[in-house]
């Protein structure tokens, strides 16, 4: 949805026809969810706080003011909310499994090729397990939502140059974590 379809639509919203809030969810759910999902790796929790998510934001619609984009305020919200109950509730990191995300060919690999993408997704899961939510959630909209440094800054409020510091301990934090694993396989 384009940023003038956007305002519109929630101006529509606003005046009564509330039929056009379908929109809304059914636009921006499947990213919303996403963003949670990387914060609250449980399935049912995902998508329950996902719901809260959107109401929130429909009785919230008064207070977009159109300074961002709908999707960025979306995740604010959803951001805040995932944050808050990782604090309410221990939330334990679940392994995501190689055939989650590569389903449609991971039959059609050798042998050879399927064993050096499961210890990939090992690997990968020890790192993102290692993180604390905020860090996997910074990690999922910049490389999975495909957010700027900007975007991410107006979702979570942080400065742009601390995202840049955040990001870039991150991804150093994830790539010590390659080496070691590189010396204790080849070492």
């Amino acid at each position: 949805m384009k940023r003038d379809e956007e305002l519109h639509t929630i101006e529509l919203i606003r005046n009564g026809n509330l039929e056009l809030y379908k929109v809304i969810v059914e636009e921006y759910s499947p990213r919303v969810l996403s963003v949670i999902r990387g914060v609250l790796p449980c399935k049912e929790d995902a998508e329950e706080l996902a719901q809260d998510v959107f109401v929130k934001a429909f009785f919230s619609l008064n207070k977009f003011r159109g300074d961002s984009s709908l999707s960025t305020w979306l995740f604010r919200i959803a951001y805040n909310m995932s944050i808050s109950k990782t604090r309410l509730k221990k939330v334990k990191f679940v392994p995501i499994e190689s055939a989650q995300i590569e389903s449609n060919n991971y039959f059609d690999i050798s042998e050879e090729e399927r064993y050096i993408k499961e210890k990939r997704f090992e690997l990968l899961n020890r790192m993102l397990s290692s993180l604390d939510p905020s860090e996997r959630f910074l990690i999922t909209l910049f490389y999975n939502q495909e957010k700027s440094i900007k975007e991410i800054s107006q979702i979570t409020g942080i400065g742009e140059s601390n995202i840049k510091v955040k990001l870039h301990r991150i991804k150093k934090k994830m790539g010590e974590m390659v080496g070691e694993k590189m010396e204790v396989s080849y070492g």
